[in-house]
């Protein structure tokens, strides 16, 4: 099972998101707890009285700038316990977290390929005080393992909850669903990769022609929507609020992930540096160099003006899957550097059949896939005695994709402050492939 706990301002928001959802026939209600003047089926209850009970208790302490406790709990595909059954998790969650004499409502979602279920709740108790907070993620993850055991749940770190990933894909405009497209797109990103700012995170989404823009808001920090764009990077039809999408993917979300790539990008950026030094130094021109890197798992993504000027240059990791500025790898790999030592104008990559070098007479292993420099009057005499293979662009953007979407079968989901403890952990001592 995987728990995600989100906080908002508006209880009445979180209800109507599921209830949203029970209009469109993508979940059904199950349960209001401990609401008090209850007399009717809870099938005949509207949004307004399911929502106010939880707007009035939030009053009572106007200190709680938060109130809302909107929780969902999600089981692996394939478990499909009663409804019953649901609802005695649902209980058993709450009061080990404390809420169990908290009004709360619990929701049986159908939008996906595994059971999963939303509780809504407010943060303050009947005595108008705030519900204890203290170290939220940590308990709640042990009382997810707690739950597992008690109702024979398959194990959160031994199995997959990540249906989306198989969505991991650009997203095209006017085809298949679109939100649903969209929200895998982000979700993906935000679990799968390691940023450190905002422009990154859009250059990552920009690969599966996604884009997010921060909005603001008069008096309470910036809003987020997340747009489709065409080739151009021209928008295609209306935005998404973040708080609309599953899993709610708001700044909130995205600069706990930039402060954690930071932290993950010092400890990788020594090794990496050298590495792609050392290609730098053995390159002859902008194709060669984008192959070399290709060779040992990074691709450039060059950031291309009018009459394609290179001012601006990016490197993603695609082993640790992790972005880079030219900058952040050190001063001669920015666009300027880069242009002096490779040529003033930007080429992509090509494809090439290389020979495989010769062992040495020691017999010391090489790489096997290593990039040859051709010799020019080697391939000019190849080009009489044979028909040379035509050259074709390598494109970085595709081969990063299917990279990154084979690379997305391994991992684990980054859920809350505790795992991203432990990515920093194994990020620090990377698992050898």
């Amino acid at each position: 099972m995987v728990v995600r706990i989100s906080s908002g301002a508006n209880p009445t928001g979180a209800v109507y998101y599921n209830e949203n959802k029970v209009a469109k026939g993508e979940a059904d209600r199950l349960a209001v707890q401990n609401y008090e003047g209850i007399n009717r089926p809870i099938q005949d209850l509207t949004l307004s009285a399911i929502a106010g009970q939880l707007e009035n208790r939030a009053s009572e302490n106007e200190r709680v700038s938060k109130p809302t406790f909107h929780v969902s709990l999600s089981l692996a595909q394939g478990e499909k316990p009663s409804a019953d059954e649901l609802l005695a998790m649902a209980d058993r969650y709450m009061d080990g977290m404390g809420y169990g004499r908290q009004p709360y409502v619990v929701y049986q979602h159908h939008d996906t390929d595994h059971n999963h279920l939303h509780i809504v709740s407010v943060r303050v108790d009947e005595n108008g005080k705030k519900v204890p907070d203290k170290f939220e993620r940590e308990r709640s993850n042990k009382l997810r393992q707690q739950i597992e055991k008690e109702f024979g749940l398959q194990v959160a770190e031994k199995v997959a909850l990540r249906p989306e990933r198989k969505h991991m894909e650009p997203v095209q405009y006017g085809q298949g669903n679109l939100k649903r497209d969209l929200s895998a797109v982000v979700n993906g990103v935000l679990r799968d990769f390691t940023f450190s700012t905002f422009s990154q995170f859009n250059q990552l989404l920009g690969l599966y022609n996604v884009k997010a823009v921060e909005i603001p808001m008069e008096g309470k920090k910036p809003g987020l929507v997340y747009s489709v764009v065409d080739g151009q990077k021209i928008t295609q039809g209306a935005p998404y609020k973040a708080s609309s999408l599953p899993h709610q993917p708001t700044m909130e979300t995205v600069t706990r992930r930039m402060s954690a790539g930071k932290k993950i990008k010092g400890d990788q950026l020594p090794a990496l540096r050298r590495s792609a030094g050392q290609q730098l130094e053995q390159s002859n021109g902008w194709s060669d160099f984008q192959q070399r890197l290709s060779k040992i798992g990074i691709e450039a993504i060059p950031h291309l003006g009018k009459d394609n000027n290179l001012f601006g240059i990016s490197f993603v990791d695609t082993k640790r899957q992790t972005i880079y500025t030219g900058s952040e790898l050190g001063k001669a790999f920015t666009a300027g550097s880069l242009k002096n030592a490779l040529g003033d104008a930007y080429m992509p990559p090509m494809l090439r059949e290389v020979s495989e070098p010769k062992q040495s007479v020691s017999g010391q292993n090489r790489e096997q896939h290593k990039t040859i420099k051709p010799d020019n009057s080697h391939e000019q005499k190849q080009h009489k005695t044979e028909p040379q293979k035509e050259e074709t662009p390598m494109h970085n953007f595709d081969i990063v994709r299917q990279l990154l979407f084979a690379l997305g079968n391994d991992g684990d989901s980054l859920e809350n402050e505790q795992e991203l403890k432990s990515m920093l952990k194994r990020a620090r001592n990377p698992r050898r492939s």
